[in-house]
């Protein structure tokens, strides 16, 4: 696809996502926290606990009044409320009979209210028709026969089917979440707040299961966005992912010829792939330091002289036990989100974990003896971390809109960090020397 093209349509795709609404995830519901929002017990034992008059929530029958009024109101239950029947109204769930478990049943002396409850599931094996051929719960000792009102609810989603018998009424869960969440409102304040509390949060179980907040609307919308532009997005990213790749192999080499003073030279113990930059303190102190790329993660720019073998004094360039090496890096892999979406370069004076205790501790404690005075040479903002390891932090902005592509920018950031810290800063680089050597000095050969 032409590259004017796809810049097309990821501006298009730029503007699609600029229109829609801010919205932020809500926080998770104790359900959903647990990883048992989508279960029908555990909504059906929310449900049944708020409409027993006798459990420990202080409702008493409020609730329970509260939603057989709200039932009686709708035109399809054929169900007669009384509230002379509130003092002998009983609820049970997971009620015996001899064709099954019907999920809840409310009843009183004169009637009954048969429950079945449905989230994702459908009905099986006949349930409703089953539960309406039954003649007595025997778990609860109710004969069908003695009392006038018998009454079916198949509580579902909206838009679930309907139950296969007729005698059941379609109530959603939506339905009652809104007669629970009048509730609420109706009784602010008066009933305790732990109560209230667990009241709205199963409340708001139901809706986030059940119907999409204006977050996961507008999720929906971007993962649509997406498959649309699938094509466009990922020959960018690919075009991307290569030259990142690209990067880890040259940016020492673009570093060194972005620097203003200073020049390249081969040292045949310095691995050809590595970059070996030298150049002049005054009165012909000449400096050499190594950038080590070619590597997918850990980008090392040390001074020649910083990472030596531990036995013998001998200057290395890679990993030779026992060793101490110290030096400043920055992150490739690590840090690419930082570098890339928040424009950001993390650079870092470390000390490498070397096998000898006696250096590593000894040049922690003289570092960090030094705190002060390396502070007052440190380029601002940086942070001395008390770290192990990590003993320097630093920050710098990757300034992309100064220059023509992001790796420009990255060298430029990656320039000012070795520059602050480096070229210019040779107090900083003296007393790292110094705390270096007298550390050095002190491993048990």
């Amino acid at each position: 696809m032409p590259a004017e093209s796809i810049e097309q349509r990821l501006r298009e795709l730029e503007r699609q996502l600029d229109a829609l609404p801010e919205a932020e995830e809500p926080p998770p519901t104790t359900l959903q926290v647990l990883g048992r929002s989508h279960k029908e017990k555990d909504w059906q034992r929310f449900l049944v606990h708020f409409l027993t008059p006798n459990d420990a929530h202080g409702l008493d029958h409020v609730v329970l009044e509260h939603v057989l009024r709200a039932l009686a109101a709708r035109e399809d239950t054929g169900y007669s409320y009384s509230r002379f029947d509130l003092d002998s109204v009983q609820v049970a769930q997971e009620v015996v009979t001899d064709e099954g478990r019907p999920d809840v049943v409310v009843w009183s002396e004169d009637w009954f209210i048969c429950f079945e409850l449905k989230i994702d599931s459908s009905e099986g094996n006949d349930q409703t028709e089953r539960y309406v051929q039954v003649e007595s719960f025997d778990s609860i000792n109710l004969d069908k026969s003695e009392v006038a009102g018998h009454h079916y609810v198949y509580l579902a989603p909206k838009d679930a089917p309907r139950p296969d018998a007729d005698e059941f009424v379609s109530v959603s869960w939506e339905w009652i979440v809104s007669e629970l969440q009048a509730f609420l409102a109706e009784s602010y304040g008066e009933y305790p707040s732990r109560t209230t509390a667990q009241l709205n949060e199963f409340i708001d179980t139901v809706r986030s299961e059940l119907t999409m907040t204006e977050y996961q609307e507008n999720q929906q919308e971007k993962m649509e966005l997406y498959v649309r532009h699938y094509d466009e997005i990922h020959e960018v990213q690919d075009a991307f992912d290569e030259g990142w790749t690209e990067f880890e192999q040259e940016w020492g080499t673009r570093l060194a010829n972005a620097l203003d003073a200073g020049e390249t030279e081969t040292v045949p113990a310095v691995p050809d792939e590595y970059v070996a930059f030298t150049f002049d303190r005054g009165d012909d102190a000449l400096e050499r330091w190594i950038f080590k790329q070619a590597t997918s993660d850990w980008a090392w720019i040390f001074k020649d002289g910083w990472w030596k073998r531990a036995d013998t004094g001998e200057n290395i360039y890679g990993r030779d036990r026992p060793d101490v090496r110290i030096g400043f890096l920055h992150r490739l892999e690590k840090h690419r989100t930082n570098a890339v979406r928040d424009h950001e370069l993390k650079f870092f004076f470390r000390m490498t974990p070397p096998s000898s205790d006696s250096f590593k501790n000894a040049f922690e404690q003289r570092f960090y003896d030094r705190r002060q005075a390396i502070a007052d040479l440190t380029p601002k903002p940086s942070e001395i971390t008390g770290n192990k390891t990590n003993l320097l932090e630093t920050s710098y902005d990757i300034d992309v809109r100064s220059h023509d592509t992001f790796f420009d920018a990255y060298i430029a950031a990656l320039q000012e960090a070795f520059v602050d810290h480096a070229v210019d800063n040779e107090e900083l680089i003296r007393t790292i020397d110094d705390i270096y050597e007298k550390s050095f000095n002190k491993i048990d050969k």
